[in-house]
């Protein structure tokens, strides 16, 4: 079989395999341009607010569960982006809050993903990717 831009030759290609590709190419470019964060840790730190969450509470807000969070969470505070302490309301509880180095990391792979839709609106047109958009949010969102 003969590809071309990752794609098969001769087939209609489905949705999910697009939309890896298109991924794959984000992965890509943030690896080079914000390398700090991988893009499964910037789902965990986008849902940090400033005060900070459980892991609990962070594993419900990323649909994740408490365990994989608290994974993701040790090696966020492993490289410095997120500190881990007592939550002062159930001192049981660890609460999770982003550091200045957490912020530096998610502010360049938000820049990166930002540069990304700028790119592809650019590319097929400003109302085309607003409208593609709209309809690949109502579809995340079931």
């Amino acid at each position: 079989m003969t590809y071309v831009n990752g794609l098969p030759e001769g087939l209609e290609p489905h949705v999910p395999l697009l939309m890896g590709l298109v991924f794959g190419r984000v992965r890509g470019r943030l690896a080079q341009e914000a390398p700090a964060l991988r893009p499964s840790q910037l789902r965990v730190l986008e849902w940090l607010p400033a005060g900070g969450l459980t892991i609990s509470e962070l594993a419900e807000r990323t649909g994740m569960t408490t365990q994989g969070c608290g994974q993701f969470v040790r090696q966020l505070a492993g490289t410095g982006m997120v500190e881990v302490g007592p939550d002062p309301r159930d001192h049981r509880a660890k609460r999770v809050t982003i550091t200045d180095l957490g912020r530096e990391g998610l502010a360049r792979a938000r820049g990166v993903l930002d540069s990304c839709e700028r790119e592809w609106a650019d590319s097929v047109g400003a109302e085309r990717y607003r409208v593609f958009r709209e309809v690949l949010e109502q579809v995340a969102r079931g």
